[in-house]
């Protein structure tokens, strides 16, 4: 049986990190001013239609978090609604990463050939290299269109193309990135190029009311003698008591981790089909091709995602020292206490490292058991050709990375097998029984007795480390 033993002996085990102000790093007056800051000037594209189904507005706009009769309350406004964008803020050592994300109660359409679906939440996440100043130099963005990210680089970048290409630049107003949103379906993009306005559409900036600026307004229905007419959005924090972030185990507002509860109901699919909880959460929030990148790492470890998509010339860490979403999970060291290699050679120990991604799930297709680069997102493989046995062996510096994050869900918090890998006679378990090993814990320092290895591992439950 493997054993859980809370880590006491720092001479035989690596020394965790040393903890960080949590409220420092994580200071909700900082990250509100960041929030504003970098908050979009943005542009809705409207339908004559159905005006009313393109208006920016908050999840709750009904009163309640019960997220199932949202288009039919849509469809009973006698006013146009007040606007609010949601954010949060994530941070390392290097950079903040600032998330909106903008909802619709109502995805809809006008042809038999397309889908509707009630809920619609679409986004974009800013990256800002901390240069020393008070608000840093803004780097990037990443916008979230239905099942596609964009990556858009702003003026005087040190980002450039990654494993995923640049698909245009970020227009500034004021210092505030200039977005688009489609009509009807509400993909994001970068304001200009093909998405500019393109007839009747509402204009939203973002308001200060907490400084006595302006608060939200509702705007008005585009028309003839006013075809662009202006209103205030007002910022939401994702973790205000109470909020969306505090609702992510609500069945009435979520039907699964990740993803939004909606019904075929109302009007929905009169004219189109109407499909059922198709709306996500940004932790939901995925592209369908942009490789080890998993569900929600845009909220979860955007660090991550960003470094798979641009490079830079700057510093990078991938350490957070501000992570509400998150727990981070660090492999310490390794013991090997058995030889099993069946080739009459040294063990070569690797790890299957699952953790939840976005939408709850722990385990990820093509990366189950293959030897990968040690750094693949919601699932880490890594193999050591030939470690001394019987003696204590660092990860840090080993390992291409031995820190990584994982999203608080209600699932394990990681699960993990030490094998030992073999070119031709097959890979043998260096753990004794031979099973994965589940954690729950979400925070503490432990060494897990697998029989034939031992492993050290620290939990910190973020927001800090």
């Amino acid at each position: 049986m493997s054993l859980r033993i809370p880590l006491l002996c720092s001479l035989l085990l690596a020394a965790a990190a040393v903890p960080l102000d949590a409220e420092a790093a994580c200071n909700a007056t900082t990250n509100r001013d960041l929030a504003w800051r970098y908050a979009p000037i943005h542009h809705q594209d409207a339908d004559s239609t159905r005006y009313r189904g393109d208006m920016v507005t908050r999840i709750d706009f009904d009163g309640d978090w019960i997220l199932n009769d949202n288009w039919e309350a849509a469809d009973a406004l006698t006013s146009n609604p007040l606007p609010y964008v949601y954010y949060s803020v994530t941070s390392t050592p290097t950079h903040w990463y600032i998330l909106y994300a903008v909802y619709h109660p109502q995805d809809w359409s006008d042809t038999v050939f397309d889908t509707e679906h009630e809920n619609d939440l679409e986004g974009l996440l800013v990256t800002v290299y901390r240069d020393g100043t008070q608000y840093g130099q803004l780097e990037g963005a990443v916008t979230v269109a239905h099942t596609d990210h964009y990556s858009y680089t702003a003026g005087g970048t040190h980002f450039s193309a990654n494993a995923e290409g640049i698909d245009g630049s970020l227009l500034l107003s004021g210092g505030h990135p200039m977005t688009f949103q489609e009509a009807k379906g509400h993909g994001l993009y970068a304001y200009g190029g093909g998405h500019v306005q393109d007839g009747d559409g509402i204009w939203y900036y973002p308001s200060k009311p907490y400084l006595g600026y302006e608060t939200a307004t509702a705007p008005a229905t585009p028309s003839s003698a006013n075809p662009q007419p202006t209103a205030y959005y007002q910022l939401i924090d994702i973790f205000e008591p109470g909020g969306l972030w505090e609702h992510r185990f609500d069945s009435n507002t979520f039907a699964s981790f990740g993803s939004f509860r909606g019904k075929d109901g109302g009007t929905c699919g009169d004219g189109a089909s109407c499909s059922s909880n198709s709306a996500n959460a940004p932790w939901g929030w995925d592209d369908k091709d942009d490789g080890p990148v998993f569900p929600g790492e845009l909220t979860f470890d955007p660090a991550h995602l960003v470094s798979h998509y641009f490079k830079t010339t700057t510093s990078f860490s991938r350490d957070f020292d501000c992570n509400p979403y998150a727990v981070e999970i660090t492999l310490n060291s390794l013991y090997i206490a058995s030889d099993q290699d069946g080739s009459n050679d040294l063990s070569d120990p690797y790890f299957n490292l699952f953790f939840s991604d976005g939408r709850g799930a722990d385990s990820h297709d093509g990366y189950g058991d293959g030897i990968v680069d040690g750094d693949s997102g919601a699932q880490v493989s890594w193999v050591w050709q030939n470690p001394s046995m019987s003696t204590w062996h660092s990860l840090a510096g080993r390992m291409p990375r031995n820190r990584f994050y994982t999203i608080k869900t209600q699932a394990p918090t990681f699960r993990v097998r030490v094998m030992d890998w073999d070119s031709g006679s097959g890979d043998e378990w260096l753990m004794s029984p031979e099973t994965y090993f589940s954690e729950n814990a979400t925070s503490g320092s432990f060494t897990y007795d697998f029989g034939r290895s031992r492993l050290s591992v620290t939990l910190v439950n973020a927001p800090g480390r």
